[in-house]
């Protein structure tokens, strides 16, 4: 039975709720994706209130449901979540729902159903024994739900089963991530805060686009996001820059504190990421286009790519 927009059913499962929501979130995180390419178009703010557009159609009847979330329900509210959240922090699309989440400072939504549960349970409550709540007894209660989200976040990222790289250096600072008042998320900087991107290690393993992990600039064997920030030789004059402003610790952990310290040092680290992986990416599409590319390392036409092939074919 259908009422007010939840779907009803004898155990009071709500599995049939979900089984119909999924596609309709799907379906508009997809479409909400579009409009947030990784480079270029809606700022921050913009990209944000997309995510929230989803999350209020997912989170919709939330103390009602709460208590009915199974694994399979929890799978559900998961899959629309990274794809927004993806596009929130300009990731590639194989960034895990662990560090998508992470970066988008969205905190998984069975937990965001919780809190809303609780500021619904004091209300009702406070109705049921006569009285009305105050705004500032609901603002209080929301803050304390707020602040028991975030530990239950941090505990729950304890054993993440991907992402670690990324969670490693926010968890530390989850509190100060999510409540930053400064600093934007660009496509090359989440390229190193995530390790996905032109780096060797992801070419290789995960795009299967590389022969090797190994460092093109510097011959090193592996060339990950550590390696660029903290060891290749070949950036050596803006790793001087950066280490003028941020000091000497240049681990992804110590890197993101300076970042939350100041919006100096979060511009710094933007910089950095910046000019290398631009410099990176330039040199990439050299070898990709070079005669002698082996057709692994060949550029694979998407499907915009193939559509727009197909209306101009070559004369």
């Amino acid at each position: 039975m259908r009422y007010l927009g939840l779907i009803l059913d004898g155990r009071w499962s709500f599995g049939p709720h979900f089984d119909q929501l999924a596609p309709r979130l799907q379906n508009a995180a997809a479409a909400l994706g579009r409009l947030l390419p990784n480079v270029g178009g809606p700022d921050s703010p913009c990209r944000r209130l997309y995510a929230g557009i989803v999350r209020s159609m997912a989170l919709y009847g939330a103390p009602v449901w709460v208590d009915a979330l199974s694994a399979h329900n929890k799978a559900l509210l998961r899959r629309p979540q990274r794809v927004i959240a993806v596009r929130v922090i300009r990731g590639y699309r194989t960034v895990s729902w662990t560090a998508a989440t992470l970066l988008a400072g969205d905190p998984p939504w069975e937990l965001q159903a919780e809190v809303l549960a609780k500021v619904y349970q004091f209300r009702s409550g406070q109705r049921a024994s006569g009285e009305r709540p105050s705004v500032d007894q609901v603002g209080r209660i929301r803050a304390l739900a707020q602040r028991a989200l975030i530990q239950w976040w941090k505990e729950d990222l304890g054993s993440p089963a991907a992402g670690s790289v990324t969670v490693d250096a926010i968890r530390p600072h989850l509190r100060r991530w999510v409540n930053r008042r400064h600093g934007v998320l660009t496509f090359r900087l989440s390229q190193v805060l995530t390790g996905h991107g032109c780096f060797g290690k992801y070419l290789h393993q995960i795009a299967r686009r590389e022969a090797t992990p190994a460092c093109h600039e510097c011959g090193a064997p592996i060339d990950s996001a550590r390696h660029t920030l903290e060891e290749c030789a070949a950036w050596e004059p803006q790793r001087r820059a950066l280490v003028a402003v941020i000091g000497g610790d240049l681990s992804l952990s110590s890197v993101v504190r300076c970042m939350l310290d100041s919006e100096r040092c979060w511009s710094a680290v933007t910089s950095y990421c910046e000019e290398v992986m631009a410099l990176k990416e330039a040199a990439e599409r050299e070898r990709e286009a070079a005669a002698h590319a082996d057709s692994l390392r060949r550029r694979r036409p998407g499907r915009r790519r193939r559509q727009y092939a197909l209306l101009h074919p070559p004369q």
